[in-house]
């Protein structure tokens, strides 16, 4: 005589849906392929304000405040330099 617990025998499933519900789960079917990076070009600066070439930020600065931010940077980049 079985112990009559979990286990004892399989439950009854609806293969097809089963294999549906799988499928929408865990398949990708339209997967997107990423374009492997140039890493030498990542954290570039693509508005042309940046002293490195790298972003730091100053896209978003007036025109004032960039040419004050430039100022500061050369200052210090003289003294550190």
């Amino acid at each position: 005589m079985g112990h009559g617990g979990k286990g004892d025998r399989q439950r009854p499933t609806d293969l097809k849906a089963f294999s549906t519900n799988y499928d929408a789960i865990f398949r990708k079917k339209d997967m997107q392929v990423r374009v492997k990076e140039d890493e030498s070009k990542i954290g570039q600066c693509g508005c042309g304000r940046s002293p490195t070439g790298k972003c730091i930020g100053w896209h978003g600065l007036t025109e004032d405040q960039f040419k004050a931010a430039l100022e500061k940077y050369v200052a210090e980049d003289k003294t550190n330099g």
